[in-house]
């Protein structure tokens, strides 16, 4: 099968979601039934896509498929909870021009977290209107109810911390980075999730008028913060104490 185009961002993806992403790809898309031990199947599992991950996406593309004639498609699987500037920079023209049968699939939580000329290159679903696309078959009620699972607890976090003082946000910012601390390989992605949120939770309420808009410097505060977060050098702390003191406090949220 050929894809219409070559390179989509599919948006909060779970573990079971990843595994029929992975059936998608040794079905449909015609590589080996573990993609894993095909020559023609990149996977890239990253916190922060790296300049060297970037390298290793780009060598991917410049080699030449193996199989009959060469003729068969390639595949990048690119988990990530967001990427620095430089390595999503280095990737443009790649996602621009891929070599032919060359496709990339990239998760991460939210596409607003990328660049805006990477999400020019890409289509972008959530992950049920993907497998919507594709017809993928998998057992889709039961990831449709852990992420609603999930995005209830998300969303009664976000709801406190916006209704917080200041120095109940700055606590709560700090127990959060220090649970995310823990992990060995630092993992950032309960971070990346509540930034999210609390951007889609703001956007909701201008959306339906349930509070008052966002001034200017409360919503350029907003985007700034979004933007450094994605860089891997960035003291993820500091953000979203920074993001702590700029934002209304808004209550029954």
């Amino acid at each position: 099968m050929k894809l219409n185009h070559h390179a989509y961002i599919i948006e909060k993806v779970s573990d079971d979601g990843i595994s029929a992403i992975l059936n998608f790809v040794a079905s449909v898309l015609e590589i080996e039934k573990d993609p894993h031990s095909s020559p023609n199947f990149l996977h890239i599992k990253s916190n922060q896509l790296s300049v060297d991950e970037a390298g290793k996406i780009i060598a991917f593309n410049s080699q030449k498929s193996f199989g009959e004639n060469g003729g068969g498609n390639k595949v990048a699987l690119i988990e990530i909870n967001g990427a620095g500037h430089q390595a999503q920079n280095a990737i443009l023209k790649t996602l621009e021009e891929p070599y032919p049968n060359t496709y990339f699939l990239i998760t991460i939580s939210s596409a607003s977290l990328l660049l805006p000329t990477i999400q020019s290159r890409v289509e972008m679903y959530s992950l049920d209107a993907f497998f919507d696309k594709f017809k993928i078959k998998n057992d889709v009620k039961k990831i449709k109810k852990g992420e609603e699972g999930e995005k209830s607890i998300s969303s009664q976090i976000v709801s406190h911390f916006l209704g917080a003082s200041l120095a109940e946000r700055i606590e709560m910012v700090k127990r959060m980075v220090d649970e995310a601390g823990k992990d060995e390989e630092d993992d950032s992605s309960k971070l990346f999730q509540f930034l999210h949120d609390i951007e889609i939770t703001l956007k909701d309420l201008e959306k339906n008028k349930l509070n008052r808009r966002l001034s200017k410097d409360e919503l350029q505060t907003l985007i700034n913060v979004r933007e450094y977060f994605a860089d891997s050098g960035a003291s993820k702390k500091m953000l979203l104490e920074y993001l702590s003191l700029k934002l209304p406090i808004i209550k029954n949220v």
